[in-house]
């Protein structure tokens, strides 16, 4: 026995054979499933968008199921329902814009930020170029040891310059 394939637009298993699956797939069911699926998932403008100019459909003006679904070249909205559906997204466009436009105010300039960032990086440089710090820290026990070798015994960066090892334990 094979493995199955599920269809989540169908809700169906199906063989796994590639032309089994691309016969289901081009298959009108599938298809109108697909589309059925990707309609309820559409935002309102491009509803609105795509009925505008459509002529309602007659079957769904009779109060009876289209049986295009998704597919039917007429618009399934009421012109009162195309009026509601335009004015609410004519509000969320509205919500957007004010929400986008207080995202904007809130942010600096460009010239703001690099202004900012100079002074930091200055900032840096002078208290790095003031102070000598030492990138390497000892512990307890290696500071009292006096046996160590040269290479690591405490090093004093004021003598680094003028240190000559000649000899390496």
């Amino acid at each position: 026995m094979g493995k199955k394939y599920y269809c989540d637009y169908c809700k169906t298993h199906i063989q796994r054979d590639p032309n089994i699956v691309r016969k289901h797939n081009e298959g009108i069911p599938h298809l109108r499933n697909r589309a059925d699926h990707y309609e309820r998932c559409k935002d309102i403008t491009e509803i609105v968008t795509e009925n505008i100019g459509k002529k309602p459909c007659r079957t769904v003006l009779n109060s009876e199921q289209c049986i295009f679904g998704a597919h039917c070249r007429f618009s399934h909205y009421t012109p009162e329902q195309l009026n509601r559906l335009q004015r609410k997204a004519q509000r969320q466009q509205l919500h957007r814009a004010k929400r986008l436009a207080g995202i904007i105010e809130k942010l600096e300039s460009a010239d703001e930020i690099t202004h900012k960032f100079l002074e930091k990086r200055s900032q840096k440089q002078v208290k790095t170029s003031n102070e000598c710090t030492q990138f390497w820290t000892y512990t307890e026990e290696q500071l009292e040891r006096t046996d160590l070798p040269p290479s690591l015994q405490e090093i004093d960066p004021t003598q680094i310059d003028s240190s000559s090892f000649t000899e390496w334990g």
